[in-house]
């Protein structure tokens, strides 16, 4: 068990990897997870996840041409796209990388928020025992319940666990055994709370959407099958500024830079979640439109919070 999942990942890259080792991203990525990736010095390998999804020849050159120490991917509705990668693209991924000695940190904290499809198995399983014993699965019951639920958890072979849970104490002993008993709780409950949480993510992604082609009908983006968030193309790379501007018109978002493993990558990329409560979306739309245009900043109107993305 682990203080929720980003601490799931720094003890994996602590365990695997040392500075100057190499290790392989997509790109774009979990931003949280690349800075980890950068604080410990980590030489990253990029490759692409593009709309059609991840390039197997490309992941396997990538593997056999670097021999990266660890991989971090996002094959469950990956964050930032959305995408779910295939099962069989999944054992391709694990027999390329057992080839090359790479341990696999496979981020599955999005894994139970499916809502057009069913939820993906654990990675470790669909790669088969062999390939399975490179696999650390990362887990998390803020995505799907609570984000202040800061409980998460590493999957990994029995030795692995020892390991990472050597590794811990050097942080911290145990987790808060209250927030533990609270997930339990909620665990045993999962099969009613899934249902109801995917049912009310559909509607506001639904309610998203469609603020978007209201207000911005140039913007495109594939509708995701889970996970949480929108990857919308812009059409032309301003981004950032559009974030900055944004901002001032009370919308808070993160321009697609902020998720790639090189500085300038995404720049015709936002980001943008549909975790909140429906009608926000079609003001939070209207001021992107008003920001994207170069409208004067609105002035602050304390009955209307501001929108986080």
């Amino acid at each position: 068990m682990t203080t929720g999942a980003q601490q799931g990942v720094s003890l994996a890259l602590a365990l695997l990897g040392a500075p100057g080792d190499r290790a392989l991203a997509e790109n774009p990525s979990y931003p949280n997870a690349l800075d980890a990736m950068r604080g410990r010095r980590l030489r990253l390998t990029p490759v692409p996840v593009t709309g059609s999804g991840w390039d197997s020849g490309l992941l396997d050159a990538a593997l056999r041409q670097t021999a990266p120490r660890l991989a971090y991917l996002i094959p469950d509705f990956h964050n930032p796209t959305g995408l779910l990668m295939p099962d069989e693209q999944r054992r391709e991924v694990a027999r390329s990388a057992r080839a090359t000695g790479t341990w696999l940190v496979v981020d599955e904290t999005l894994t139970d928020i499916a809502l057009d499809v069913p939820a993906p198995r654990p990675f470790g399983a669909t790669a088969g025992a062999a390939a399975g014993e490179q696999v650390i699965g990362v887990g998390s019951l803020s995505k799907s319940c609570w984000g202040g639920l800061r409980v998460g958890w590493l999957r990994a072979a029995s030795r692995v666990i020892t390991e990472l849970a050597r590794i811990r104490i050097t942080a911290d002993l145990s987790g808060s055994v209250l927030d533990q008993l609270v997930a339990v709780a909620l665990m045993d409950r999962l099969d009613t709370l899934l249902p109801r949480r995917a049912a009310q993510l559909r509607e506001r992604r639904a309610a998203l959407e469609t603020a978007l082609a209201r207000h911005l009908p140039d913007w495109e983006w594939t509708r995701p099958a889970g996970g949480l968030c929108l990857w919308v193309d812009l059409g032309r790379p301003v981004a950032s500024g559009l974030a900055e501007r944004a901002l001032r018109h009370g919308v808070r978002v993160e321009g697609g830079g902020r998720f790639g493993v090189d500085p300038g990558t995404h720049e015709h990329r936002l980001r943008l979640p549909f975790t909140l409560p429906s009608e926000v979306y079609d003001t939070a739309a209207e001021r992107l439109a008003a920001a994207l245009e170069g409208a004067p900043a609105r002035m602050p109107d304390p009955g209307l919070p501001d929108w986080v993305a």
